[in-house]
């Protein structure tokens, strides 16, 4: 079967370094020994000069920076794609013009969620001793009491009280890594049933309810339209003094002013960021400056070699639609609606 590579390499999610980490020499040697793969990417600036060679092509792959392509664009450039394997994370932003013409869609979110949960843990478990602010404060001796009196007020990690907010790929993993520890999960997820929860071990809890009474509450809501800011001052004033709020996913559903003021208005609350809007952030950014806010530079999903894991799952994936086996990494268009 006739494959492309194809990015936009003018989408901000785009990078070049990370494609091909992802795309490595041995994935594409892999991909080349059952797909007539194309070597060279194809950037969608390129669709126009390259149209004859797209309209051939029956699979696809790329991973951030996928080209975000209307109906018309799918039926011009690529009517006989048969499957899209994407080494990303929600296929959301350009599935449906592909479902349109019967295209199946594979995506390895699951292996992304791997590393994205094990950054949330470290800081959960960080997070209840206060053991970032305790780094930061302490520069001599008084400084270190000080941050020792601080901790002192706070939980640990013995019977914690632990929020998840959106328990989708990365939020169930984090759910079912708590279970190691002596603490307490909480969830709140629309599309959570109390059986999955159940099995989970977590309790299902009202998203206010859960900023109010929770030591840590961790972030894993999706880059959705309908989202976007649902995290307010409501839910961050309501946090508890000593409480911490981390944000492992897009920045999109939080309200940076409402974050920014809720600390301003209790100084012992701390935030963990590993996404900003916009990022990177400006000099002069307040978020830049705060002794309560610790950022990363998007760094929780898979980064450096994890990506290399990607790679290896598109291949998996590959072979299981050659071989016509179910596929975990297969995103049914069903799955898509059920979440709209």
């Amino acid at each position: 079967m006739f494959a492309v590579l194809l990015a936009d390499d003018q989408h901000p999610n785009y990078h070049a370094e990370d494609f091909f980490r992802v795309y490595s020499d041995y994935v594409l040697e892999q991909l080349q020994e059952h797909v007539a793969l194309e070597p060279e990417p194809v950037f969608l600036s390129q669709f126009p000069k390259k149209k004859a060679m797209l309209q051939k092509v029956e699979l696809v792959f790329s991973n951030w920076g996928m080209p975000e392509l209307t109906d018309a664009q799918v039926r011009t450039y690529l009517p006989n794609v048969k499957a899209v394997f994407y080494a990303g994370g929600d296929v959301r932003v350009f599935a449906s013009p592909f479902y349109q013409i019967g295209t199946r869609l594979f995506c390895t979110g699951q292996t992304n969620a791997v590393p994205a949960s094990e950054y949330t843990l470290a800081h959960i478990l960080l997070a209840t001793k206060g053991g970032l602010r305790a780094i930061r404060q302490y520069r001599d001796a008084q400084s270190y009491r000080q941050a020792r009196g601080e901790t002192s007020e706070r939980c640990g990690n013995y019977q914690a009280n632990i929020g998840i907010v959106g328990v989708g790929r990365v939020g169930s993993r984090v759910a079912r890594l708590l279970q190691n520890f002596d603490v307490k999960v909480f969830g709140s997820d629309p599309f959570l049933t109390p059986q999955r929860a159940k099995a989970l071990g977590l309790t299902l809890m009202e998203l206010d309810d859960l900023f109010r009474t929770c030591d840590v509450v961790t972030c894993h809501l999706p880059d959705w339209s309908t989202l976007k800011g649902i995290l307010g001052y409501a839910q961050f004033s309501a946090m508890l003094p000593t409480a911490t709020f981390i944000n492992a996913a897009q920045a999109s559903p939080v309200d940076q002013a409402a974050l920014i003021r809720a600390l301003n208005d209790c100084p012992t609350r701390t935030a963990v960021l590993d996404s900003t809007d916009p990022m990177p952030l400006p000099a002069d950014h307040p978020l830049l400056h705060m002794p309560n806010v610790f950022l990363s530079t998007h760094i929780a999903g898979s980064f450096g070699g994890e990506l290399e894991r990607m790679g290896e799952n598109v291949v998996e994936a590959v072979c299981d639609y050659l071989n016509d086996r179910p596929s975990r990494h297969e995103i049914l268009h069903a799955q898509i609606l059920d979440h709209a």
